[in-house]
């Protein structure tokens, strides 16, 4: 089904859903709104992004530490964190970068930056690290966070200026990940055995 790219290449759209590079991208869009004085809308975004990996941590804690999972959803082991924080970090970008843009111009930045996310969450089903619960879910919650975000936007549009502060760190970020994934997956089965106490977490026992 994936076979019109290589796995090189997937594992490389891949990455543009790693907390690697979305959480720091994440604070760049924090930094750059505190830059442009628009506060609430900082703290929006903090809370819309934040919120969602909240929630994708809470469900893979939950499955790791006590075998605890949604009994609708087929091979669930919990949520996509590449496909929520794509889905919500590039959907928040579209949104702030299209502000105060036509309509047309608005509606095209936004279906491309929704159109990257779900290739992130294609791309995990390529490499067979998630199942299509897990895909689907996140980008939903993606999703539904970054729709809460553009809640908050929809006023007066406020055209967002000092870029550069968001191209000097969006470049700072891009260096210091080096493209290498970060290592949540072995961070959460450590906190999982420490707060469940047990001697070994749970695994997946349905193959992708």
């Amino acid at each position: 089904m994936f076979g019109f790219l290589s796995q090189e290449w997937w594992h490389a759209l891949s990455f543009f859903g790693d907390s690697a590079l979305t959480v720091p991208g994440a604070l760049v869009l924090a930094l750059w709104l505190a830059a442009n004085g628009r506060w609430r809308t900082m703290l929006r975004w903090l809370c819309a992004f934040g919120g969602a990996m909240m929630i994708v941590v809470v469900s893979k804690l939950l499955f790791m530490g006590w075998h605890i999972v949604p009994p609708w959803l087929p091979n669930f082991t919990g949520v996509s964190g590449h496909s929520a924080s794509a889905m919500c970090f590039y959907l928040g970008l579209g949104l702030l970068l299209s502000e105060g843009k036509s309509g047309t111009a608005r509606a095209v930045t936004v279906s491309g930056a929704v159109l990257l996310a779900v290739t992130v969450g294609l791309s995990r089903l390529a490499i067979k690290v998630h199942s299509p619960s897990e895909v689907i879910t996140g980008l939903a919650l993606g999703a539904l966070a970054g729709a809460w975000f553009w809640l908050g936007l929809r006023g007066p549009a406020e055209v967002l200026r000092r870029r550069f502060v968001l191209v000097a760190f969006a470049a700072f970020m891009l260096a210091g990940s080096d493209a290498r994934p970060a290592p949540t997956q072995q961070l959460l089965q450590q906190i999982a055995l420490w707060l469940s106490g047990h001697e070994r977490v749970y695994t997946r026992s349905e193959p992708l």
